[in-house]
């Protein structure tokens, strides 16, 4: 009896493991990316240099993840490994609060803050001395009484300069143009943008214009002013309840010639299909093309690279690579999509022929630019709000609690280092002249490579310039700076 229950146990045995095996097989595939090709998806090879890195001058870190939005610096000799007091040109602390990246131009280092007053939350546009790190000069700009997420905060959009003027979204208090010695040439006010989790993105500078996507919860729009006086050149409506991306400007083949796009990743929506990601014309603003496919809440902007655009969303959306130069609804006619695998907020980076991206939960993926393929993957661990950015053979991923790891851009994954700056990080770092500029929630660090010494300024020595409203000490540990404590 015993012997006939092991007999018909063990015949048993082989039919339930490969169900087993079967069924872990179907699990695993389920969670796996879906990658679909078009007839146009190719494998590109490795490139030893991007063509980003053989542009001449890129000695300033001009806007939103640098030099035409692409998160790549031509630096050669780029900080690997750093502590806070190892390979720091200059520490300064920070006043108020705020996630806008630094901008560079020349000797100065830009970005806003926030600042608590009686009557609502105070934008703040300061500017820093590369040089010393020292506060060259502070501005006020307006009130903002609008909702925001506590993580996005009052001050996320990054400002934008051509070397001339300096271009500042404020969200609810509006648009700003300054000299670049901080001093007011026009404002406008836009529109009372209110939106729950707040406004994001960075104005983009096209010929004579200032461009501004000013998504929110009302009758959304994209809007274009002239840089010199701040009236309006255009505006177009979106059907979006909120958008957080910048838009990117590309020069496409269509028919048989060349055109600029402006092309903005995703639109809030309900539609069951998604947002879109749309192109219009710089100049007019009217649509070029649209294409569905992305999630209802997009912040990441546009990467570009090899003559493609590529999209992602999230949480673990869609990333999308797209042809541009289309005609009306193109949608289904993408290069190739996975389906999953976008990142909620953090813009990847197209280089060298590779696609890199990060998700929210520290995974990051490297897939082949031109057939989407997936090279490798792996987890570094942290959550991620700022995007990555590219120099010098190397991708650089910034995590929330501060954690800036330094990953080899090649077909084998190679982690060089992990750089702990002991604070809070959601603001993306910039690269100019081979120094790297980051901004922790209560600092502004300089790190360069050949530096080894620290210079502390807590208390900036130089007294700021006119267009400064006040002289006031900083304020003392464990406070947080009010604009009468501003120095």
């Amino acid at each position: 009896m015993l012997r006939t229950f092991f007999r018909i146990e063990m015949a048993r045995a082989p039919v339930v493991l490969s169900i087993g095996v079967a069924f872990a097989c179907a699990l695993i595939a389920g969670c796996q990316p879906v990658l679909d090709q078009s007839q146009q998806a190719e494998v590109l090879p490795p490139l030893t240099l991007d063509p980003q890195e053989e542009i001449v001058d890129q000695s300033n870190w001009p806007g939103w993840r640098g030099l035409r939005s692409s998160g790549i610096s031509a630096a050669v000799n780029v900080p690997v490994t750093w502590t806070t007091s190892q390979g720091v040109r200059w520490r300064v602390e920070v006043p108020g609060e705020g996630n806008s990246s630094p901008v560079v131009w020349e000797d100065s280092i830009l970005f806003t803050t926030s600042v608590s007053e009686e009557e609502g939350t105070r934008i703040m546009l300061l500017c820093f001395d590369r040089e010393k790190g020292s506060i060259k000069w502070k501005t006020e700009l307006g009130l903002t009484a609008a909702s925001t997420h506590p993580k996005n905060g009052y001050a996320s959009a990054s400002v934008t300069t051509n070397g001339e003027a300096i271009f500042t979204f404020a969200g609810f208090a509006g648009l700003y143009c300054h000299d670049l010695a901080g001093n007011q040439r026009w404002h406008v006010p836009l529109r009372e943008l209110e939106h729950r989790w707040g406004t994001a993105a960075s104005p983009v500078l096209y010929r004579n214009l200032v461009i501004q996507l000013c998504d929110y919860s009302g009758d959304s729009f994209l809007t274009a002013l002239d840089q010199q006086t701040g009236s309006t050149v255009w505006r177009t409506r979106r059907d979006s309840h909120g958008g957080w991306s910048t838009p990117v400007v590309v020069r496409a083949k269509h028919d048989d010639g060349e055109r600029d796009e402006l092309i903005v990743n995703g639109t809030g929506t309900s539609d069951a299909g998604g947002g879109f990601v749309i192109a219009y014309d710089p100049v007019s603003g009217e649509e070029f093309w649209r294409l569905q496919g992305t999630t209802d809440t997009v912040c990441p902007t546009i990467m570009v690279g090899g003559g493609m655009v590529y999209s992602t969303s999230g949480r673990n959306g869609s990333i999308i690579a797209i042809r541009p130069g289309g005609t009306g609804d193109v949608t289904g006619e993408h290069v190739w999509k996975i389906r999953r695998g976008g990142a909620y907020v953090p813009t990847g980076v197209v280089y060298r022929n590779r696609v890199y991206t990060i998700n929210d939960g520290g995974t990051l993926a490297c897939h082949n630019a031109g057939s989407g393929e997936l090279i490798w993957r792996e987890r570094l661990g942290g959550n991620y709000t700022a995007s990555l950015i590219a120099a010098a053979g190397k991708i650089y991923a910034t995590s929330q609690f501060g954690a800036i790891h330094v990953v080899a851009a090649n077909d084998e994954f190679e982690h060089l280092a992990t750089n702990e700056m002991n604070e809070d990080c959601l603001a993306t770092p910039a690269i100019s002249r081979g120094e790297m500029f980051i901004r922790t929630t209560g600092h502004l660090y300089c790190i360069a490579a050949k530096d080894p010494v620290a210079k502390a300024h807590e208390e900036p020595t130089d007294e700021p310039t006119p267009a400064s409203t006040s002289s006031s000490p900083s304020p003392s540990d464990g406070q947080r700076a009010t604009l009468a404590d501003m120095p």
